[in-house]
Order: C-alpha cells, then sequence, then structure tokens
C-alpha cells in the first residue's frame, strides 16, 4: 500500500434468486408482455480487495468485458425502429366541445405548434435503468452516489430494496452530461450511433408518430392513473418512480414509461423562443447552445401533455435539482437489426 496508492477491484457474482424479474447472465430481458412477476438472480458483491498500484486479480478484465458486452446487447435488443414522418410539434390546440383540456389554456408562446419533418430513428423501449448505470460506473471506476438536499453519499451497486428508488429495475435519475456519456459510450463500445433522442423524436414517439390524438404520452393518449392504482407493481409510495417498464402497458410504438416514473433528458438546448423560428424543420437538433438542456414528460397523475418541457442544468447544481432519467437513441434511417451484432 505504499504511498496511499489503492486499487479497488469490484468483483460481482450471482448468489441466490430473489422475487423480481428473470434475468439471464448478467442481465436480460424482462418478460413484461402480462406484466407477470418473475424471478431475478440477485447480484452480489464480493468482498472489494484492496490491493497496490498493480494488484488487482488477473481475472477481473474478463468479469469488466462480460458486464460490457451484457449491457450493449441488451441497449441493442431494447431498441424499437420508428419510421420517421411529419407531425405539428408543440402546442396543437386540442380541445374537446371547444374547451381546452384540462385545465389551462395553451403556452401559445414557448410551445408553438410548428411542422417537424422527421427521418426514421430507433428508440429504446426502457427507460436506463439503476442497474444498467451502476454498471456503466463500475466499469469505468465511477461513483455510486445518492444524491439529495444539496448531499452526495456513497451507496452500494445493485439495490434490492423494492421501496428504495435506487433499486435496480427503476429509472436511473442523472445529470445530462451523465446521460449523454452513457449513450456516446454505447456508441463507442457497438460501433453503432447511439446517443440522446432529440426533442423531437421523443415527442413524435410519445405522440403515437405524432397523432393529435395522443393528448398524453401514455399507452393510450390519456390521462394516467392516479398513484393509488399503482400498488403492487414495485412502485415506491415516497418517489412515485416504478420498476421500468411495468406500471402501464406500452404505447403502439412498443415504449415504456414515455409517461410517469422518471422525466426523460434529450439532447436540445432549451429555448423560449426556438419553436417560433423552427417551423417546416428538418430533423431539428435545437438551439445550437444555450444554459439548459431540454427535460421530456412529467410523472404520472400531473397535467404534463404530450408536447411539455421543461429544462435543467446539464450539470448537477445543487445536488437534487438537475436529475433526471433518459433513454438512448439510434440516429440512423436503418433499423438496428441490420448492423452487426454488439461485441
Amino acid at each position: 500500500m505504499g504511498n496511499g496508492f489503492m486499487v479497488i477491484c469490484r468483483l460481482f457474482k450471482f448468489d441466490g434468486v430473489l422475487d423480481g424479474y428473470d434475468r439471464s447472465g448478467w442481465f436480460g430481458t424482462m418478460d413484461l408482455l402480462r406484466g407477470t412477476m418473475l424471478k431475478v438472480i440477485k447480484y452480489s458483491l464480493l468482498p472489494v480487495i484492496y490491493s497496490g498500484m498493480f494488484g488487482c486479480q488477473s481475472d477481473s478484465a474478463s468479469d469488466i468485458d462480460g458486464m460490457v458486452s451484457e449491457l450493449t446487447e441488451k441497449a441493442v435488443l431494447d431498441q424499437v425502429f420508428i419510421e420517421g414522418g411529419t407531425f405539428e410539434m408543440g402546442d396543437f390546440g386540442a380541445t374537446q366541445n371547444g374547451q381546452w383540456l384540462p385545465y389551462f389554456p395553451p403556452t401559445a408562446e414557448i410551445d408553438k405548434a410548428h411542422t417537424v419533418h422527421l427521418s426514421n430513428y430507433s428508440l429504446s423501449a426502457y427507460e436506463t435503468t439503476w442497474q444498467d448505470f451502476d454498471t456503466f460506473n463500475l466499469i469505468h471506476d465511477g461513483p455510486i452516489m445518492i444524491r439529495g438536499g444539496g448531499e452526495e453519499y456513497a451507496r452500494e451497486p445493485y439495490v434490492q430494496n423494492v421501496e428504495d428508488e435506487y433499486h435496480n429495475s427503476k429509472p436511473a435519475r442523472v445529470t445530462w452530461r451523465e446521460a449523454k456519456d452513457y449513450c456516446l459510450w454505447l456508441a463507442d463500445k457497438t460501433g453503432i450511433a447511439f446517443d440522446l433522442p432529440t426533442s423531437a423524436q421523443w415527442e413524435f414517439a410519445a405522440r403515437n408518430r405524432g397523432s393529435k390524438d395522443w393528448l398524453y404520452p401514455t399507452h393510450d393518449g390519456k390521462i394516467a392513473p392516479d398513484s393509488d392504482e399503482r400498488n403492487g407493481k414495485g412502485c415506491s409510495f415516497w418517489t412515485g418512480r416504478c420498476f421500468v417498464g411495468t406500471d402501464l402497458p406500452p404505447n403502439p410504438l412498443g415504449l415504456y414509461d414515455m409517461a410517469g416514473n422518471a422525466t426523460e433528458w434529450v439532447n436540445d438546448w432549451y429555448s423560449e423562443t426556438y419553436y417560433q423560428e423552427s417551423d417546416g424543420a428538418k430533423d431539428p437538433q435545437g438551439p445550437l447552445d444555450g444554459t439548459e438542456k431540454v427535460i421530456r414528460s412529467l410523472r404520472l397523475g400531473s397535467l404534463s401533455f404530450s408536447f411539455s418541457l421543461t429544462s435543467y442544468p446539464e450539470t448537477l447544481s445543487d445536488g437534487s435539482l438537475g436529475l433526471a432519467g433518459f433513454r438512448c437513441a439510434v440516429q440512423s434511417t436503418e433499423p438496428i437489426s441490420s448492423f452487426a451484432s454488439a461485441p
């Protein structure tokens, strides 16, 4: 341990079974078609091995390779191909019996309806989970943290307590920069154009390819049920967050949790005037610069429309504000199945 230098090798293995989801290998595919609760193979943290600068065990590299392979394969399999099209993005003036829905008038300036033309792309069916993001951090020897109230605390990875907002299967809430780095890392490892979705791509998908019948970004375009109807689905009463992909059925495109669970980062800078300046845009990327990044969706039970947006700084400013969930997109007009499999 000379000179105070120390390397920590974190190794993991299976050591049991807990109630939860069926996972094979390090990860696996949730069986969510019927909301069936299956079994989860539990991760356990082996004793942390402290050593000198060159003292890690020889098999740790193969363990990391396995984690990378499983995480990238999962990311590829979760992608849903979305055919592009033309739609009215923003506040398209939905009414019922001449009344604006549901409780307040349209925000005509910030959310101004404007025509957008989108190319094909792909979007993850699921929000990124804490299990995914913990693994990403472990691969990069990054911090595994609890954040809130302006404070940060170390925690163990792969949380199993279903009431804990950091549970494996709940949506990771991170900064925009962390979300961006995660998606770009997937791109680097797979050779596939992973990135955050643009705001236009997110809204087009949330509204079932831009349908004006999709006032809310739910599975049927209607207001989501309140939290009382969500008991027994791995939801935390205190945080309102549930296991990813279990709260409501997917929308017609096969996307889960476009409403509810975590709010979601997109690639765009935020500007109050951008919608007024981008009518007729082809694959809009948002403003060239800014001070905050766009966040889409709000929690279930809110009055968030399918076109609602807000913004946070791209990096953490006070330990709680500035955290949101995310899902990665693939910025290619070809289905992901046309690419070689991830390594």
